[in-house]
């Protein structure tokens, strides 16, 4: 399966544990592929050094470096295409869309209500970590 990961996703999955970190150990294991592009991985690269999680990346002896690593390793690099979306909120969003888009992805995983509230974009659905876990489940 096909999919885009939004940049907080990515945070929660790599510091924190949950049903982020269950799609990035998906992703180890073969059974989803992530798609990501430079864009979402300078935004990744910007929030990782961020104050408020220097705290955690210590706790857990790894580094913003590292992180973006395991990003990359766990990911395969695409080129976004421009999208026009007028009804989105937050216009940076749009990275993530386009990146879906270019990868022919099934679908995108976010916790951003931002995008959470178009449902879908291309006929991409548009889901929580949570709602993406029950559904692949399923799918098993």
């Amino acid at each position: 399966m096909r999919l885009v990961l939004d940049v907080n996703v990515w945070i929660s999955g790599l510091l924190w544990g949950g049903s982020p970190r269950q799609i990035v150990n998906l992703a180890k294991a073969g059974q989803i592929t992530i798609f990501i592009s430079e864009p979402i991985l300078s935004e990744l690269a910007e929030v990782l050094v961020r104050a408020k999680f220097q705290a955690r990346m210590r706790s857990l002896d790894i580094t913003a470096d590292d992180l973006l690593n395991i990003a990359q390793q766990l990911s395969e690099n695409c080129v976004p295409v421009s999208v026009n979306v007028p009804q989105l909120r937050d216009p940076e969003d749009a990275v993530i869309l386009g990146t879906a888009i270019a990868a022919k992805a099934m679908l995108i995983v976010s916790g951003d209500l931002d995008l959470l509230v178009l449902k879908e974009f291309a006929n991409i659905p548009i889901l929580t970590p949570i709602d993406f876990l029950n559904q692949h489940q399923m799918n098993i």
